[in-house]
């Protein structure tokens, strides 16, 4: 080719040309999902539904082995991630979401009971109250760090 036939072909199809259109469509794209995620205003029951289509199991995994529970689930749980709740793979409100069977379960809210009295106990030491150093949250009761959702489509459960 020809030094003119490159230039000509680099103008109508060069790096610029098709960019423009591909980022708008990008940015509209991006733009009317951000928009239908703000007007949704509870997208729980909507994850409710899916998960009793899907039949889903417990994804606790066991402390030594790492091994998945999967039992049937019975809740979804929204855990804290307290003083890390700003890490990756987390919900947007700092929360790690797990599917729980009943015995897992009663295990994560014992193990949570226990850490939140310990951390209410160390912060009375102190004279101030137990938060989340990342995100303030406070951390004083068991509620504000652990909520579950019963997934059973009755909605009897925990």
């Amino acid at each position: 080719m020809k030094r003119r036939e490159i230039d000509r072909q680099h103008n109508e199809y060069g790096c610029s040309a098709g960019r423009t259109e591909g980022l708008l469509d990008r940015a509209k794209v991006a733009v009317v999902l951000v928009w239908r995620s703000v007007r949704r205003k509870d997208i729980v029951p909507a994850v409710e539904d899916q998960l009793l289509r899907l039949q889903p199991i417990c994804s606790a995994q066991q402390m030594s082995s790492g091994i998945t529970c999967g039992a049937p689930a019975v809740v979804v749980a929204w855990i804290h991630a307290v003083d890390g709740c700003d890490q990756i793979g987390l919900s947007p409100g700092g929360d790690v979401v797990e599917t729980l069977c009943q015995l897992c379960l009663s295990t994560v809210q014992w193990a949570m009971k226990s850490y939140v009295d310990g951390k209410r106990e160390m912060a009375s030491r102190c004279g101030t109250d137990p938060v989340c150093s990342t995100c303030g949250r406070p951390t004083v009761y068991l509620r504000s760090i652990f909520a579950v959702r019963s997934i059973e489509p009755d909605g009897s459960g925990p």
